[in-house]
């Protein structure tokens, strides 16, 4: 009888000790579980963070890249550029900030209408090509202001295929050309110039400059 009561006492002891074994396991796995949860959330947070930081600035490089052949300058915004001038007697130099922008672009057969319309001499782009009249604004910010700098029209034009349009023939203007003027700091100018590409090509007016690289404008909506 009393070694019975001590078998159950014993076994009863037993089985309190397994299920408290258990029970401590369970919560432990469940803490386990949410602090990986906890990790994983929060290194998805990061990862988002981090790629919305890259996402910026990538987009603020694009901006500040604005003006090159893979990012042309749209009709209508402006483009700030530096350059160095010379006076007179070429020995002192001078550095100019310019901003210009393209404010319009007449192309195809309304663009040959103007033309013939202020020049009856004016004649048909080449063929496969087709005149395009732009009309450019500009402003110096800075520069000397005893030495004008002067604004001359070297622009040319490049195709989608990436290559040089040659300008083998000229339209000419009734007045209001672009550039052939000198400024001062807070000077302005604005006019127009002609030049001919393929026909419905998302061609590109470049400002050449010294060094070769150019600046890219577009030359469609």
């Amino acid at each position: 009888m009393h070694k019975n009561i001590i078998f159950k006492i014993l076994v009863f002891s037993s089985m309190t000790v397994l299920l408290a074994s258990c029970s401590s396991r369970a919560v432990q796995d469940s803490d386990s579980t949410t602090d990986d949860s906890a990790v994983t959330e929060a290194a998805d947070t990061e990862q988002d963070t981090d790629g919305n930081v890259e996402a910026e600035e990538e987009k603020e490089k694009a901006v500040s890249q604005i003006g090159k052949r893979s990012n042309p300058a749209p009709i209508g915004e402006s483009i700030t550029y530096t350059e160095t001038y010379y006076g007179d007697d070429f020995e002192n130099e001078y550095e100019a900030e310019f901003e210009l922008k393209i404010t319009d672009v007449v192309r195809g057969e309304e663009a040959f209408n103007i033309l013939k319309a202020e020049n009856e001499f004016n004649e048909s782009a080449p063929e496969g090509m087709e005149w395009a009249i732009v009309s450019l604004e500009g402003v110096l910010h800075s520069g000397n202001e005893d030495v004008p700098y002067s604004v001359v029209p070297f622009f040319s034009v490049v195709d989608s295929t990436g290559s040089e349009v040659p300008q083998d023939d000229y339209g000419t203007l009734n007045g209001n050309e672009y550039g052939h003027v000198d400024l001062f700091p807070g000077g302005t100018v604005s006019g127009r110039i002609t030049k001919y590409m393929p026909v419905d090509d998302p061609s590109l007016l470049v400002l050449d400059d010294i060094a070769g690289s150019g600046i890219y404008f577009s030359l469609q909506e």
